[in-house]
């Protein structure tokens, strides 16, 4: 017989110790979870103004959104996860808007003011559909960026009524 003949077993994936199995999984989502840690669906800074020329942001991710306040001297960031976030409202002024959080079980933020219009309702609507997802337990990580940002897009659209429109309908 040559020294390559004998007699080959190969274990198959319920055959290994339950043990390795569940740390070759944990470390599978570790892994996929850095990858798109960095994931920005969307992202917005407030006009400066003449009494507060610093820019504040909002950056929206899957799993969390954080705001960004700047000052002379310091910059706080707020991350709130999504499971904390349960509206989003809109408060629209002349030329600019201000972004509304509601929040539970921790503290409230204080609105994201001086916004284009526009951005702030894009804003309100991808953190609209990011609650609903997370309350279906839908994988967001399971699409890419750009598929995720259609599907978000018009799984958060609100609808507008005029009083005009409703007494039609009625």
């Amino acid at each position: 017989m040559s020294p390559k003949s004998g007699t080959v077993y190969i274990k198959h994936r319920k055959d290994l110790p339950a043990s390795h199995s569940k740390e070759e999984s944990k470390e599978n989502k570790l892994e996929e979870m850095t990858k798109r840690a960095g994931w920005i669906i969307f992202e917005i800074s407030s006009r400066p103004g003449f009494i507060t020329p610093y820019r504040n942001k909002i950056t929206i991710c899957p799993n969390r959104v954080t705001i960004t306040k700047r000052s002379m001297f310091s910059v706080e960031e707020y991350p709130m996860p999504i499971e904390n976030i349960t509206n989003a409202r809109i408060y629209t002024h002349f030329l600019s808007a201000s972004l509304i959080i509601e929040t539970f079980g921790i503290p409230k933020p204080e609105p994201l003011n001086k916004l284009k219009v526009n951005d702030a309702r894009l804003a309100r609507r991808y953190i609209l559909a990011l609650i609903e997802c997370r309350k279906a337990n839908i994988d967001l990580f399971s699409f890419d960026l750009e598929e995720l940002r259609s599907r978000l897009k018009s799984l958060g659209i609100v609808q507008y009524t005029t009083e005009k429109k409703r007494y039609h309908e009625l």
